[in-house]
């Protein structure tokens, strides 16, 4: 998002600020919250669809929805002028997924959800406290770092779905509780780092003085890794609660 030439990021902003209105971080925050208040109320309703829904028709939907939230994240990410609509639809579609999710767990594991969230919530405060004192920054550095381990985490799933469906036993028989505990902090621990990437990028947005309509691509960016956090953090709660009931 940033030239490395000071030239051309003078020219950039001074383009933009002289055209269009201009991205702000009381802009990014707003919209922020608007997609997290989205995805809660859609989450809460999905409970009441699943109620009285078929469950064939109930599992389409899902699948569906996971489809159209990825396709809604790259046309936000490819068409900016988009990334409004395709991030209010991207927290509609998570939103019911994860709150269907949740509400089917919660009834094998009370509490939970509540587990979830506040973790998330915590996750998040840590995160932009520490990024908002300097005690931790954005770098290439650590860019580097979380793009390796997503890339790590991408070709080890793949590798994993295959030998899983060779032989299933080995898959099971690996990962143990201890092997999975690990596994969840180190995704959360990458969610955590990936918050910092994101302040950093909506930092350089706003410096940037890019159009109005990023602010929507920040957030969406926002909302990406929230969602990333809950569920890794669902995960460990799941596994642990599990593992005590037994």
């Amino acid at each position: 998002m940033r030239s490395s030439n000071p030239v051309f990021t003078s020219l950039e902003k001074q383009a933009f600020t002289d055209n269009v209105e201009v991205a702000t971080k009381s802009g990014i925050t707003i919209k922020t919250i608007t997609l997290v208040v989205i995805s809660l109320i859609t989450g809460f309703a999905s409970i009441f669809l699943a109620q009285v829904m078929p469950e064939g028709l109930l599992f389409g939907i899902l699948i569906g929805s996971g489809i159209f939230a990825f396709i809604s994240v790259l046309l936000a990410m490819f068409v900016p002028k988009l990334a409004a609509s395709m991030s209010i639809l991207y927290a509609v579609l998570q939103g019911f997924t994860y709150g269907l999710l949740t509400w089917v767990l919660e009834m094998y594991f009370p509490g939970v959800a509540s587990i979830a969230l506040l973790g998330t919530a915590l996750v998040f405060g840590v995160m932009f406290t520490l990024y908002n004192t300097g005690l931790l920054r954005g770098s290439n550095l650590l860019r580097s770092v979380v793009f390796g381990a997503l890339l790590t985490v991408l070709v080890g799933s793949l590798i994993v779905g295959i030998v899983g469906l060779v032989n299933p036993e080995y898959i099971n028989g690996f990962f143990s509780y201890e092997v999975t505990i690990a596994i969840s902090l180190i995704l959360i621990v990458m969610g955590a780092l990936m918050l910092t990437l994101d302040f950093d990028r909506a930092e350089s947005v706003v410096k940037m003085g890019l159009p109005k309509h990023y602010e929507w691509t920040v957030a969406l960016g926002f909302m990406v890794t929230l969602i990333w956090i809950y569920y890794n953090i669902l995960r460990l709660a799941v596994t642990v609660m599990g593992r005590n009931n037994n």
